[in-house]
């Protein structure tokens, strides 16, 4: 029995409790406790009203109180159990311990159990729900009973229809006789078209099995999903060096270089269906390697799931490719190489023509500055040396600006400084309003970055000067979280990127070139009336000042 008297009931079938006779307090407990046991609970206080209410509401279970001086617990008892409405409810009677003839006549008259007073809640609980158990256990066995009497009659049925179809079926499998002998007639006559069709189906596959062995790609039929060879023709046996192995013991996975490759090729089998010229790097059964361009597909082979592959050897053809590669990149170091050699010349120059040049018009203007000192009775003379010094001036001025433009003197004081030289160039001959955001601090550069990115920039700016009809430019340098990157945008026109580069924008390729040289990388955003923005983004691990 399960700890709580009413688990065995369950939740969904709610008990009724009639209780009669008994004190009001008595009755008040019981019915409490019994509410909380999810009961619901009749009071009557009167010997007629009592199988009156068991008739109508058909309780669980009865408690009599022998002792009340309204009730007749003994007569009301035997009236409950001769009538037969309600001689199947059992009755629990409570009395006094004492009085044990009470007891004696209330078991006599039909009761089932009996709870001495005063009443301990906890027993009367065990009592009511074992009694209420049994009562409906009763119940479900008058039920199957009856249900057995049913089915007893409704087999009886059965067996009278029974006969009736097993008649019927005995005309039903004579006519059936006639119509399989028709049938069998038809079968035959089928089965000679059909031995026909495979005679045609097999002269097909001899057909198709001597394309397939003559022609020029390697094809073969794996198991799915563990890949031992089903079938290889001559071709793929020649790819894989094979040398007339028997295929049941030749698995393809073997011979991939990378078993994730091969991973990444089953699963999009798993998930397409197929594949087609994916490059895999395989061995031979000696062991050489060799590229293949690899095409599947998911099909039967003898009833049965497996993987129908076609191989091409490729590898002539991934040497050239990379010899491209290793070409480019030894194109690119030269042009990175070239590019250093350039600045380097330009610096030179530049400081040759500081140094050099430089001094000789300075000494030439102290010199004809001297000589205009000296002249001082031929005006004519005066306003030559004049002219003369003038002259001098302009040429300073120009040999500055030119060793300016060869290398700047900016760029020995920082990427900073160098940006900010080029803004100031910008706005004082294009009248371009500008911006520039430091965020980080000074980044601490080699020279040869320096030099790539105060180049990328200018080529940047310049081509604002030129297309972008900006009215503002704003550079922003940031440097952190491992990384730097300097954008330039302006508000101006902008272009189609994708036709910039159909034309051949070989200024465009050299900022991306410059940016790949020294580990980065350029971005170009642009649309027609939006302006543009240039971004590049350069690892860096160095501090900033």
């Amino acid at each position: 029995m399960s700890e709580h008297p009413g688990e065995a009931i369950g939740p969904d079938t709610p008990c009724t409790i009639l209780v009669a006779g008994g004190t009001p307090s008595d009755i008040s407990v019981i019915a409490d406790h019994l509410a909380k046991e999810g009961c619901r609970v009749l009071a009557v206080h009167n010997s007629v009203e009592v199988p009156a209410c068991a008739r109508e509401s058909q309780p669980d279970l009865i408690l009599l109180d022998l002792d009340s001086p309204d009730i007749d617990g003994l007569a009301t008892c035997r009236r409950l159990k001769r009538d037969e409405r309600t001689c199947n409810i059992p009755v629990i009677v409570m009395t006094l311990a004492h009085r044990g003839h009470d007891l004696a006549e209330g078991i006599s008259a039909g009761a089932a159990d009996y709870v001495p007073k005063p009443v301990r809640i906890d027993e009367l609980m065990v009592r009511m729900w074992t009694h209420i158990e049994l009562h409906r256990t009763r119940q479900r066995c008058i039920l199957q009973q009856h249900q057995l009497f049913t089915d007893a009659r409704r087999q009886r049925l059965v067996q009278a229809e029974h006969s009736r179809v097993h008649a019927e079926l005995e005309q039903r499998v004579a006519r059936a006789a006639d119509e399989l002998a028709r049938v069998q007639s038809e079968l035959a006559a089928q089965i000679d078209a059909r031995r026909e069709s495979d005679a045609r189906l097999q002269g097909s596959e001899a057909r198709f099995r001597a394309i397939v062995e003559s022609g020029p790609v390697p094809m073969c039929i794996t198991s799915m999903p563990d890949g031992y060879l089903l079938y290889a023709n001559a071709r793929l046996r020649e790819l894989l060096h094979l040398d007339g192995q028997a295929c049941a013991t030749i698995n393809l996975a073997d011979f991939y270089v990378d078993p994730a490759a091969r991973e990444r090729l089953v699963r999009c089998l798993a998930s397409e269906g197929g594949f087609r010229d994916a490059e895999v790097r395989m061995r031979r059964a000696d062991g050489t390697q060799f590229w293949a361009m690899a095409s599947a597909c998911v099909a039967n082979h003898e009833g049965r799931p497996a993987i129908h592959v076609g191989l091409h050897d490729i590898s002539g053809r991934k040497r050239t490719e990379e010899d491209l590669l290793r070409s480019r990149d030894q194109q690119r170091e030269l042009s990175a190489y070239l590019d250093g050699v350039r600045e380097d010349e330009r610096k030179r120059s530049a400081l040759e023509i500081q140094e050099d040049l430089g001094q000789l018009l300075t000494a030439l203007k102290m010199d004809m500055s001297l000589l205009r000192m000296r002249l001082t009775d031929d005006p004519e003379a005066i306003g030559r040396a004049d002219d003369m010094r003038e002259l001098v001036e302009g040429t300073i001025w120009m040999v500055r600006n030119v060793a300016s433009q060869l290398r700047p003197a900016a760029l020995d004081f920082g990427l900073v400084s160098a940006l900010e030289w080029l803004l100031a160039r910008l706005r004082q001959h294009d009248a371009i309003q500008h911006e520039l955001h430091i965020e980080g601090g000074e980044p601490v550069l080699s020279d040869m970055q320096v030099t790539v990115l105060f180049r990328i920039v200018e080529a940047a700016l310049t081509n604002v000067a030129r297309h972008a009809a900006a009215r503002r430019v704003d550079v922003t340098l940031v440097t952190g979280n491992g990384a730097l990157d300097l954008g330039i945008r302006d508000d101006g026109c902008g272009f189609d990127l994708a036709a910039a580069y159909s034309r051949r924008a070989y200024g465009l390729l050299g900022m991306a070139e410059r940016a790949r040289s020294i580990g980065g990388t350029l971005g170009i955003d642009s649309e027609r009336g939006k302006g543009t923005t240039v971004t590049i983004h350069v690892p860096y691990e160095g501090g900033s000042s």
